[in-house]
């Protein structure tokens, strides 16, 4: 037996053995006696349906994680629930997230193209993937609601939600500060103070620097100006003012800004596949976290908010609410494309933003409470400019020179939706669920490609689309509850960047899920199930092009999803907790022709040139250029993914220790759509793991951590550079470790 095959004997023992005792302990707990020392599973309360609800009542598949979930399990960033959401897959491209749940996601990375998952902060939509640090600090709890949430969220959630709810101001004032070092010279700290100024007024101040000084990617070229990449420094502040002058009434004003310096440069697997390009490239790393990389690539982000929320409880039956918010983010951004030790592909990158959205919304119970509404009106302005220069030794192989690549483009974005959601109590067991959102969407492009015919190319679009919800919901018992419910969603269209004028059409869904969620041996076990199926039309992915190694945008005709899910929690003893998840899926394209950029095209001029270039005349259904993938999967849509969870607490004479150890698995990624055998991730499993110590007087912890602990290597993402010819990679985080003590005053 080799090393290789080893390690996945021993890690599927491991737990296999850690699962077994969970279940094993399961049939015990429910003969245990309903009044014993052990305590039951917790209940999680959600806003998911924009009204407070206990998890168990939502007819929907959601993971949520408290702040005491989000501190215990070291949650810094979006990358770290992919390990807890079994259907969620974070990537990293360009410094830029690109988020995937159940299969779904747009995989691009201008900022101009809409995301397949929403981002909601404290209901507050986040236009910009990048701009999510400020999101992180202070947290509350977080919310992930799987499949297309259109009714509610609106016209880019088709393939999922995560809401982010941070804290609000206390009842008594309290402060507390938290420090954290690890390996790679990181570190951070973080705070908040909060209490009442008066009666009627509260406030929160929270901030937050965190820093990593060396990258986890080296630097082989010598005299680099940077010997290491995948540095980050982040600054955050945070305040807010809460006034309530009825029992009534309350008006919060937040504001917030944050400041982000990274660094990061894509690594290649392997050398370029055109010779011509491959004698220009220089010398270059294969090997995982290594580069020779001559420029700094860079992603310098500064972003700011504000949002005002009045809350209205005109009766006991009626609440009002009005959010109203406001988003700047400005962006810098070099980038070596190239990861060689010559200066042959380099993007200068400007982009800005200006966001405003504004919802209304009315929650209504009447017929003594069994029928509850939703009634709600949104409205999103957002502009955006941005330039982009690219400069490319390898224009012109035959006599080279730099050529150069740069366009500006403006996009004015306006949005208008009428929704509302119903739940009706037929009997005291029985609900239906109806919704239905009506959206608006305009969007007016402008676009410049200096040095070609392409000036101020102007395309206006319209976008119209009902996105109709219905349902049933059914309690068995006081414990079992069923549901089924059918939706459809919509994604608008738009105009590619780095094109001049290519349009692409609205995405489309329609499907449902049917799901069980069930507590039982004395609420000390909570299990739910859910399966769903999804028709995509028209699923916007991500296309490389060759003449620029850019990216556009291209629709996918037909994709179909099909998938099981389950969530398991449960408290074993009164020290053992036991919490796992697990997702089974098939998601692929059943009709997509899409250009290969890998095949190589005949010579032009003696040199070899990428395939999707503009510079190929032969027709698109030539099957040398064009291939049809259907059957293939989608991108960043794994077959099955797990995880488990253990915690033991155990009691010492001065508080509580607690061992926590996680374990996930995932099947085989395809970062493209031709299933490139080369630039998959494997499947994968890896390890976290985690001691925290808390006091009797709970008034400060001390918690060490270990992440990756094995030192597995496994791509974040990947794709194909169009003028390189080359499978280049970002990859995810090595071991990292460290130690982390919070005072409370």
């Amino acid at each position: 037996m080799n090393r290789a095959s080893m390690m996945r004997s021993s890690t599927l023992v491991g737990a296999g053995i850690a699962l077994s005792i969970g279940l094993h302990a399961l049939p015990a707990l429910a003969q245990a006696p309903a009044e014993g020392a052990t305590q039951g599973v917790s209940d999680i309360v959600v806003t998911a349906q924009k009204r407070a609800q206990n998890i168990q009542d939502v007819p929907a598949s959601i993971a949520a994680f408290s702040q005491e979930a989000l501190e215990n399990r070291q949650i810094r960033g979006l990358g770290d629930l992919t390990t807890r959401v079994p259907s969620l897959q974070v990537g990293y491209t360009y410094g830029s997230n690109t988020v995937t749940i159940r299969g779904i996601s747009t995989n691009l990375t201008s900022g101009f193209e809409d995301p397949s998952v929403a981002v909601h902060v404290n209901g507050v939509y986040q236009a910009r993937a990048r701009s999510l640090n400020l999101a992180l600090m202070d947290l509350e709890r977080i919310e992930v609601l799987s499949g297309p949430q259109g009714t509610l969220y609106g016209r880019n959630a088709t393939g999922g939600v995560i809401n982010y709810i941070l804290r609000g101001p206390t009842e008594k004032t309290e402060a507390q500060i938290t420090g954290r070092v690890g390996n790679f010279d990181s570190y951070a700290l973080q705070g908040y103070i909060s209490g009442p100024i008066s009666d009627t007024v509260g406030f929160r101040i929270s901030g937050m620097l965190d820093n990593r000084d060396k990258g986890f990617v080296r630097n082989l070229l010598p005299g680099a100006a940077k010997s290491r990449y995948f540095e980050n420094k982040f600054t955050g502040v945070r305040g807010i003012l809460a006034f309530k002058p009825s029992d009534t009434v309350q008006f919060d004003l937040e504001g917030s800004y944050g400041n982000t310096r990274s660094s990061f440069n894509p690594g290649v697997l392997e050398p370029s596949l055109s010779p011509a390009r491959r004698a220009v490239l220089g010398p270059q790393s294969f090997r995982p976290r290594e580069v020779y990389a001559d420029f700094p690539s860079e992603n310098n982000t500064k972003e700011y908010a504000a949002t005002a929320t009045l809350t209205w409880d005109i009766s006991d039956d009626i609440q009002f609410k009005s959010i109203s918010a406001y988003q700047k983010y400005k962006n810098e951004m070099p980038v070596d494309l190239d990861g060689s030790g010559v200066t042959v592909q380099t993007t200068y990158n400007n982009f800005a933003s200006d966001t405003y959205t504004q919802e209304l919304n009315l929650n209504v119970d009447s017929f003594d409470g069994r029928l509850k509404s939703i009634f709600g009106v949104y409205y999103f302005n957002d502009r955006v400019t941005s330039t982009a220069q690219v400069f490319s030794a390898l224009g012109n192989l035959a006599a080279p020179a730099i050529s150069t690549y740069a366009a500006a483009n403006r996009v004015k974005a306006h949005s208008i939706a009428f929704f509302t959601d119903q739940t009706l109590s037929i009997t005291d067991s029985l609900r239906l669920i109806g919704g239905v959102r009506y959206n608006i969407d305009k969007k007016d492009t402008l676009q410049t490609i200096f040095n070609t015919a392409c000036r101020d190319k102007e395309t206006n679009q319209k976008f119209t689309a009902w996105t109709p919800k219905a349902g049933i919901q059914f309690d068995v018992t006081d414990k079992i509850m069923a549901y089924a419910t059918y939706q459809k969603g919509f994604k608008a269209g738009g105009v590619a960047s780095g094109t001049c004028g290519n349009a692409y059409e609205p995405e489309t869904i329609k499907g449902g899920e049917v799901g069980i969620k069930t507590q039982f041996a004395d609420n000390r076990v909570r299990l739910n199930i859910a399966g769903y199926w999804y028709d995509y039309g028209n699923l916007q992915v991500q296309k490389t092009l060759g003449t620029i190694g850019g990216f556009s945008v291209v629709n996918a005709a037909q994709s179909r999803i099909k998938g099981i899910e389950a969530n398991l929690d449960a408290v074993i003893t009164p020290q053992l907790k036991l919490d796992a998840a697990a997702m089974v899926q098939s998601a692929k394209y059943t009709d997509f022709v899409n250009c290969n950029q890998t095949v190589q095209l005949p010579p032009i001029g003696g040199v070899a040139q990428a395939a999707c270039a503009a510079s190929d005349q032969r027709p698109a259904t030539d099957p040398a250029r064009n291939q049809q993938v259907a059957g293939n999967w989608l991108n960043r849509a794994a077959p099955y993914s797990f995880t488990i969870g253990l915690q033991y607490d155990a009691e010492v004479g001065a508080g509580k220790l607690s061992f926590r150890g996680e374990s996930y698995w995932s099947g085989r990624i395809h970062f493209n759509e031709f299933n490139t055998a080369a630039l998959d991730q494997r499947a994968y499993n890896i390890q976290n793991a985690y001691v925290t110590f808390t006091p009797t007087s709970d008034r400060y912890n001390l918690r060490a951590f270990v992440k990756n602990v094995r030192n597995v290597d496994y791509k974040a993402s990947g794709y194909f550079n169009g003028l390189t010819a080359q499978y280049t990679v970002v990859w995810n985080p090595p071991r990292t470790y460290g130690l982390e003590a919070s005072y409370k005053f």
